[in-house]
Formats: C-alpha cells, structure tokens, sequence
C-alpha cells in the first residue's frame, strides 16, 4: 500500500506542476494577460486551427473543465502573457459558461504551431504516431515551443541536472544579445564576467575615466550602476563622486572575436538556474528587451520554476498529501480489510489497464463518458460476484 500511495503522490505531483499555479474554477479572462498559466486547444470548437492559423485559439484550465468538457483538448503546458479565448473574438460560436461578456479582442496573445497540435523544427504532433524513437521534448523559454532533443543540433548537457532553461537556435538568431552570455555565466552563485568592460551609455560620464577601479553596489534585480572606490579616490574626486549624478553604466559582457568558437555555437544554448538575475539591466539593454519583445526575461515570476513552486506551495498548504492521508486511513483499517482492500485495488488497476489498451491500440481519446461506463461495468459485476457467493458460514 506505501508502493501504491507513493506512485499516487508522485503522479499528483507532476500535475500539480502545471496545473497548481492556475485556477480550475474561475476564467482567468478579467485578469488580463496572466504572467503563466495552464492552457489548452479545442480542436472540437475550433477545427480549422489545425490548418488556418488565424484561428488558432487557447482557452484557461477552469474553461477547459467547464466549457469544453468531453470535447478534443491539445494540452499546451503553460504560456506566458495570455489571456483566454474562451467565447471572444477567436471563438464566436462558443458560449462561456464562466465569463459571457467578452468584447475586447485578446491582441496581445501569442499563437505558435503548438495551438495546432504540432511541435518542433520537425512540424509534427506530440505523441507522434509515426514516430518510434524515444526522444523527450524541452520546451523553448523565449518561442515556448516543444522540441526533441535531437533537433536541436546540439550535444546535451552532460549533466541534465544543472540545466533550468532553454533557448532554440531560432530564438538565439532572433535575441542576438543573448550570445553575450553564453559560457560566462557559471551557475546561480558565481558569474564568471572577467572580461565584461563596462561603457558609459548614457554620455553622462564625462568627468570618470573608464579605466579607474569600480565596485558595483547594486543588487542583481536593480540597474547596474558604477561606484568609485573611495580608497582609490582623493578627497575632491570623492565629493565630485558624490555629487555626480547616478550613472547607468551597461554590464553586458562584450562578444568578442574569439566568444563565437569557444562560447557560443550556433544552435540551441542551455542555462543555469537563476541564469536571468545577471542579465544587464542598463537602459541600453532594457530597450534592446524590449525591442526584441523579451523584457519578460527580467520577471522572475516567468519561470516555469517559480510556476511550479507555487502549485507546489497550494498543494502543500491543503489538508496533508495523498500519501499521508492515504496512510492515515490505512492505520485505522483491521488487518482483513486491509487486505481485501488492496485485493480490489489491485483487480481494479488491472482491468483498467486492460480497459485502457484498447484506447492506445486504435489511437482513440479517451473521455468521461469512457471512464464512467468502465465502473458503472465493474461495479455492476461486483454486485453480481456478492450475489453469487456462497453464504458465509460455507466458507
């Protein structure tokens, strides 16, 4: 029984991965653009997003179970800045059971190949039917497209492990600013800047030379910003200083002729956790962000870890896990009926499997319905197997 309540906690967990962080009740339309959230395709609403991509379209994960029950769903993950279509302009002939009113066309969503149920640089659906090769997919922090390992032309990281984030090759071409960092940030507690010359990009700076010793005081979510080091300073440099106004100096460390071979190789890069805090945060680059439609990458409540950690935290802070509740009821069992307990449990988990072969055999959804008529059958057939037992004292 700890097998099969560990096995639980664990499935449990990687749902509430991706759906702990969003809401199952409410649309999460009137929130705007939600930072991350849940999401998922309706191909029975919406049928020719599978080949328009005008009508691609994602709906909440309240509205899924509400509004689109039994219907086909792609499950997207999680997208970030999104706000639900859910009976809008993208979907007209769908009537929101949770928010009708909803007039204002959701301009800034953004709609990749995903919304139509392909993944990859290889164009193809997620599982693939015609694809035999075990290969697990990493999604893309900056497109959020899927990719399998193996399209990505580059060698995977010898430790998995130390990897939080991933940009495709395509999103590296696209945000060359990003190539500056590759290799000189070694891990979440040490940043490995040697060469990062730090230049004036505010043309303020006319009475500082570039070349004096400089200490930085700012933290690693505040700008960048150059402090004279007073014990290197006279006295009138030290009021000068002083008086100077504040200096927005860029951090970015340079790409130099040599960063391309030895840093950065064409094709997709990994990253360290906590990677982002070091990204230079002048107003150069904050305007190179935001130019590139990338300024997401300075919130840190982006990350598909902090998303995670907060589903975790919900699912923590409710009435204990499955596995210590499971445990609970089981020590309040008699030996008997523990057993006959766990005999069920196990006749069950096996006709349903048998059950479920079927669906993955013929490459059929399975639905509520499905699920629904499987127990009211082996219901139906305990019913006759008690009816059917000799009386107890024949035993």
């Amino acid at each position: 029984m700890e097998d099969i309540l560990k096995e639980q906690e664990e499935l449990e967990e990687t749902s509430q991965a991706v759906l702990g962080g969003s809401d199952e009740k409410n649309c999460t339309y009137s929130k705007g653009y939600v930072d991350r959230q849940a999401l998922y395709a309706c191909l029975t609403c919406v049928p020719e997003a599978r080949s328009d991509e005008s009508k691609r379209s994602g709906v909440c994960l309240a509205c899924s179970l509400q509004c689109h029950d039994n219907h086909e769903l792609l499950e997207l993950y999680t997208k970030r800045n999104f706000r639900c279509d859910c009976g809008g302009k993208r979907m007209p002939e769908v009537k929101c059971k949770l928010e009708p009113k909803k007039e204002e066309e959701n301009s800034l969503n953004r709609y990749n190949q995903n919304f139509s149920g392909l993944y990859c640089s290889c164009h193809r659906p997620y599982p693939d039917p015609e694809d035999d090769v075990a290969d697990e997919m990493i999604q893309c922090i900056m497109c959020e497209d899927w990719y399998h390992m193996r399209h990505l032309d580059v060698d995977e990281p010898r430790n998995e492990k130390t990897y939080a984030e991933m940009v495709c090759g395509k999103c590296m071409e696209a945000n060359p600013f990003l190539k500056n960092y590759v290799g000189k940030i070694e891990d979440q507690n040490k940043t490995v800047l040697d060469d990062t010359v730090q230049v004036d990009v505010t043309g303020l700076d006319e009475s500082v030379s570039t070349t004096a010793p400089a200490t930085d005081e700012a933290g690693p979510s505040e700008p960048k910003q150059r402090r004279l080091d007073s014990s290197a300073a006279g006295p009138e440099e030290t009021q000068k200083e002083k008086s100077a106004p504040s200096l927005d100096i860029c951090t970015k460390p340079p790409l130099g002729e040599d960063d391309t071979e030895k840093c950065y190789k064409k094709g997709a890069t990994f990253w360290t956790d906590g990677w982002r805090k070091y990204l230079c945060q002048c107003k150069a680059c904050c305007l190179l962000y935001k130019e590139h439609d990338a300024m997401y990458l300075l919130n840190e409540k982006d990350t598909v870890q902090y998303y995670e950690e907060v589903g975790k935290q919900r699912q923590e802070g409710a009435s204990g896990s499955s596995y210590e509740r499971g445990m609970q009821m089981l020590g309040q069992l008699d030996r008997l009926t523990q057993v006959d307990m766990l005999t069920e449990y196990n006749r069950m988990k096996d006709r349903l499997r048998e059950h479920l072969a079927q669906f993955v055999t013929n490459q059929q959804v399975v639905t509520q319905a499905d699920i629904t008529e499987f127990f009211a059958k082996l219901q139906k057939e305990n019913r006759e197997a008690k009816s059917n037992a000799p009386p107890y004292f024949c035993r």
